[in-house]
């Protein structure tokens, strides 16, 4: 089983999730429906136990059969969660790892997602020995789109998924991100 590493970037470091968050994540992510609502496993209200059931389920698992989850930190304050998620998450892409994120509201607009995801795609790219890396989002999450795009991740189908906080189905928009793309894009960069 691989050990999840700590990622630094310019400003924050990616450290693996412990039971230790549970509390944190119920402040930062489930008392702001504005985050809750981009996510389709939480619900709203966020319930009583939520934060220690999603801990349980990537705390000490095997990131190459379930998730590398990792708390997003700025200065030792916990900011979100960044995921590489084993493959088989996206029925649309079932042989290529994926990520997913969020960013306390407070922290939104300062480009912490963005390095986040720089520094989580180097390491799934090596660590899953990927040739892509998928996502989804919300079809009307602009933000979360955009950053993708920002990356190279292209368009490749469109799906529905049940979202817990909404209590309904929503259009996601599936996107892929090539090893040959992100690796053209980091000789530029």
């Amino acid at each position: 089983m691989i050990t999840l590493p700590e990622l630094k970037s310019r400003r924050l470091v990616l450290r693996p999730l412990t039971m230790a968050d549970a509390s944190v994540i119920a402040d930062v992510c489930g008392k702001d429906f504005e985050i809750v609502r981009w996510l389709t496993a939480v619900s709203w209200p966020f319930e009583d136990g939520q934060a220690e059931a999603y801990l349980e389920t990537v705390v000490g698992t095997d990131p190459m059969e379930n998730e590398a989850a990792f708390a997003i930190t700025l200065g030792g304050v916990f900011i979100g969660i960044i995921s590489v998620i084993a493959p088989g998450d996206l029925d649309e892409l079932p042989k290529v790892p994926s990520i997913g994120y969020w960013i306390g509201r407070a922290f939104q607009g300062h480009g912490y997602a963005s390095e986040a995801v720089e520094a989580v795609l180097a390491w799934g790219f090596d660590t899953y020995d990927t040739d892509a890396i998928g996502a989804r989002a919300h079809e009307d999450n602009t933000r979360s789109r955009g950053l993708l795009r920002k990356f190279g991740f292209k368009p490749y189908a469109m799906t529905e998924r049940y979202a817990k906080a909404l209590d309904r189905k929503v259009s996601n928009v599936v996107v892929c991100l090539e090893r040959s793309d992100y690796e053209a894009r980091r000789q530029v960069a």
